[in-house]
């Protein structure tokens, strides 16, 4: 099958969402552009990494003075938090790269495919736009864009299951079984 490669040079809107119970939830990266609307599945951490690091990268250019940036605190922006229904992921998310165009003043995010291990090799995934390799979902994004999803992909993250005080686990609501505290019992 050919590599797809879907392009999002100026999307309307790039969101993360998660649909079903905490515990339970599949995340997805959505980007809109015109007509055109593509997701792609992720894991929670895989959200909560990508928002942390985008986070970083623009402070860090933001202190270059390479970019301006919305000042601390400000409001997000009025845009719908929810996924686009129907919801049909292209594929999930194995690798995660992002990269400053300092020639665009913009974010460069690449998601690309994990590829069934079948088709894996021991050979990294190109680069580049060859014709083979995996699935990539290619996302350009202003910075004032790349805060706005690194804010709102950490309060996502933030919103799932509380972390058991003792040990670190998730909650659950049926109960705990706490690993650290069955410890000191015995």
């Amino acid at each position: 099958m050919a590599r797809r490669i879907l392009r999002f040079d100026a999307p309307d809107r790039f969101i993360a969402g998660a649909i079903g119970e905490p515990g339970k939830r599949v995340f997805h990266l959505q980007a809109t552009e015109g007509g055109r609307v593509s997701a792609v599945i992720v894991e929670k951490s895989q959200v909560a990494i990508l928002a942390r690091r985008i986070a970083e990268m623009l402070k860090d250019l933001g202190e270059g003075g390479e970019i301006g940036l919305p000042p601390a605190g400000s409001p997000l922006p009025p845009t719908a938090p929810t996924l686009t229904e129907p919801l049909n992921a292209e594929f999930r998310v194995g690798t995660i790269a992002l990269a400053w165009d300092p020639a665009v003043n913009r974010l460069i995010l690449e998601f690309r495919d994990d590829m069934n291990e079948e088709d894996a090799s021991d050979a990294p995934p190109p680069m580049n736009d060859a014709p083979d390799g995996p699935d990539v979902l290619r996302v350009s994004l202003s910075p004032a864009a790349a805060l706005t999803f690194a804010e709102r992909a950490l309060q996502l993250a933030a919103a799932g299951r509380p972390p058991c005080p003792n040990c670190g686990a998730p909650l659950e609501v049926t109960g705990h079984r706490c690993a650290r505290k069955a410890a000191y019992l015995n």
